[in-house]
């Protein structure tokens, strides 16, 4: 808003014959209305994949306005910025992709835009970036998976035309998952998902599932020290009350680790009556 002398903004001030250049009430300035921002910069050309905060510099006239717009991973103080002291130095969030596999090097960016009678300075670019480092990059995991699946006990019944796996019938599930690296998790899972299997072990080299949901599947997680591979065999009976099934299938599924990508994610078998 502009000084007025009645009707009229004032264009200049003085004391008796010098010009005054600024006034202000207390720390405002109040004369000129117009402000000007110089600089507007990160203090430091790159960053961590880590990411965290990093100082942004701000230089110009005393309550000199602005917003900070950040984008691709920098996230910068909301709302209106106003400079009291200047330079002011404002700190910008950078996110953290160390954790993010195969994550690329980027510009985290921050965008200033001047409010209100502020402008900014002739040839200052409104934007500036800091060069975060890449995150860990993906490692490819030779892996082989396969499932056989036997029936160890006949029992079906007849529906129609149809003839289908009954109640007390039973499958070993032979499994081999054979691996360059350790990996997160393997999960064996019966279908169809009737959610009360009978599940037992047939053995297992070098360990036992130590996970899973009773009834539904069996995992092997983290809590393995090097899980590096499995093979043996998984019992599956069908209890009794459950619905006659016209198939019974057992899938294997792959969960990563450490950046480690599995080539194999995923096998399965299915039998018939």
């Amino acid at each position: 808003m502009p000084i007025n002398l009645f009707n009229n903004p004032l264009s200049s001030i003085k004391l008796g014959a010098d010009n005054i250049l600024k006034g202000y009430i207390g720390n405002s300035q109040i004369f000129p209305n117009d402000t000007e921002i110089t600089a507007a910069a990160f203090t430091n050309s790159n960053i961590a994949n880590t990411g965290g905060n990093t100082p942004y510099v701000v230089t110009g006239d005393i309550g000199s306005s602005f917003t900070l717009t950040g984008s691709n991973g920098a996230t910068a103080p909301s709302g209106t910025q106003v400079i009291s002291s200047s330079p002011a130095t404002y700190q910008i969030a950078i996110a953290n992709q160390s954790t993010i596999c195969g994550s690329p090097q980027r510009n985290a960016q921050v965008v200033i835009a001047a409010q209100g009678n502020t402008t900014l300075a002739s040839g200052l670019n409104n934007t500036d970036t800091i060069i975060q480092a890449a995150g860990p990059p993906n490692v490819s995991n030779t892996t082989t998976l396969s499932v056989n699946i036997t029936n160890t006990n006949r029992v079906t019944v007849t529906q129609g035309s149809s003839v289908l796996w009954a109640p007390g019938a039973s499958f070993a599930v032979n499994i081999s998952v054979v691996t360059q690296q350790t990996l997160g998790s393997i999960t064996l899972t019966p279908s169809p998902a009737i959610g009360n299997w009978t599940i037992s072990n047939g053995g297992l080299t070098p360990q036992a599932w130590n996970a899973g949901t009773a009834g539904v599947n069996v995992v092997w997680d983290g809590s393995n020290a090097g899980l590096n591979g499995v093979s043996g065999t998984v019992n599956f009976t069908i209890p009794a009350g459950a619905t006659p099934m016209t198939s019974f299938s057992a899938s294997l599924t792959i969960g990563n680790i450490n950046c480690y990508s599995a080539t194999q994610t995923n096998a399965s078998d299915t039998i018939f009556p």
